[in-house]
């Protein structure tokens, strides 16, 4: 043992004291005693022998406190470490603490275990990329689920749409033509028109500032003229804004015409010309059609698709107003009937939109001409193409050769 504690002493002198205190006691007892000591004194190694006996347990008995005064103060010293660190050695009779052990035992603590740490941290990298991936699973699953919902709703919508009732196209309806005027600067104006004629741009400007103010058939003609074929691509955007104005059913073929100018300002008037046009366009295609001239559809059918009109009107088929849905059922019509499907099987092939496609079959359906029939089974026999898509194609088919069945 290094050292005793305090209380350890205090403990031993006490029982040292005790026991002192027996043996002087037992010397000094009464003279009624005395038979009894002088017996005791005869047998003296009786007398040493429980002198010895009350001594070793008392001895035991301190050296027990000692040692669960020990313990207790280990356990302290232990939980109080910094604070008895701070403390005065001298005082309780210990050894100073030693510094640099002390610095050292505190590293070693605060220091992470590296191999412990790394483990953490792929445990921990592991239930984030697990957690993601999971979060990605559920992500596309739920895209797919929502797609799949979409196409469904647009499937059933599809069914609901005008387009389907679209049989047949029916015949243009008629219109009251302007009346041809003999007004003496009216046909003066006709005359100064003309670029032949008159090559000054500002003469035949004011000749169409007058032309304008006459809604007659042969002052139509002359602006027709002027949008078609002037030299000046300012006087024929002029001359197409004054036609619109007119919104007379005779000025549609020209600015539809106009829509293929090589220069964007004329194309540009013409094509706000036609979307300020307040009759029917259905029934202008139609009418086309209804002519019978191969040259002037062709003609109308390039120029709508170089305008970018015939796109637009792809989209215009599944459009749940009845009007703006006829009308672009009119003008594949008459697509069809001019010859010019190649932007209709290019939409056909690329279009995301299954409805459209499915809208465009059914134009084919409906205005059969044997001319698309090897076109038609070049789609079908598409390898990109959907099993709903090669269906409608095949039904499509099916019903010229229907067609072709009966006529033989």
């Amino acid at each position: 043992m290094k050292y005793l504690d305090l209380s350890v002493y205090r403990t031993i002198a006490i029982l040292a004291s005790l026991s002192l205190f027996a043996l002087d006691a037992i010397s000094q007892t009464p003279a009624q005693n005395q038979a009894a000591l002088e017996a005791a004194a005869d047998s003296g190694a009786s007398l040493w022998f429980t002198m010895f006996i009350i001594f070793a347990g008392g001895l035991a008995l301190a050296i027990l406190f000692w040692q669960k005064s020990k313990k207790g103060a280990i356990t302290y010293e232990n939980q109080n470490r910094y604070a008895n660190y701070y403390s005065n050695s001298d005082d309780d009779g210990r050894d100073d603490v030693d510094a640099e052990k002390e610095m050292e035992w505190l590293r070693k603590v605060k220091k992470p275990n590296a191999k412990i740490a790394k483990l953490r941290f792929d445990i921990k990298k592991s239930e984030v990329g697990r957690a993601e991936a999971n979060a990605k699973k559920a992500a596309d699953h739920a895209k797919t689920n929502t797609k799949t919902f979409q196409e469904k709703m647009r499937k059933l919508q599809y069914a609901q749409l005008p387009i389907n009732s679209f049989t047949q196209l029916a015949n243009a309806k008629s219109f009251r033509p302007l009346p041809v005027l003999d007004d003496a600067s009216l046909l003066n104006a006709i005359e100064q028109a003309s670029d032949e004629y008159e090559e000054d741009e500002a003469v035949r400007e004011i000749a169409l500032r007058v032309l304008a103010a006459f809604k007659a058939q042969n002052s139509v003609e002359a602006v027709a003229q002027i949008a078609l074929y002037d030299l000046s691509a300012n006087l024929r955007s002029k001359a197409v804004a004054t036609l619109a104005e007119f919104d007379h059913e005779s000025v549609f073929e020209t600015i539809l015409l106009a829509c293929a100018d090589p220069t964007r300002e004329v194309r540009a008037a013409a094509a706000r010309g036609l979307f300020r046009l307040s009759f029917d366009r259905a029934h202008a295609w139609k009418r086309l059609i209804e002519a019978d001239d191969d040259y002037r559809m062709t003609q109308a059918a390039r120029a709508a698709i170089e305008s970018g009109f015939v796109e637009k009107s792809f989209e215009r088929l599944i459009h749940d107003d009845v009007k703006v849905a006829y009308e672009a059922f009119a003008l594949c019509a008459m697509l069809i009937k001019a010859g010019e499907t190649n932007e209709l099987f290019e939409t056909l092939k690329k279009h995301n939109d299954l409805r459209v496609k499915f809208a465009l079959l059914h134009v084919l359906s409906v205005h059969k001409d044997q001319r698309v029939l090897p076109e038609l089974h070049k789609f079908s026999a598409l390898k990109s193409l959907s099993s709903e898509i090669v269906e409608r194609a095949r039904n499509t088919i099916s019903a010229y050769e229907e067609v072709n069945a009966w006529n033989k």
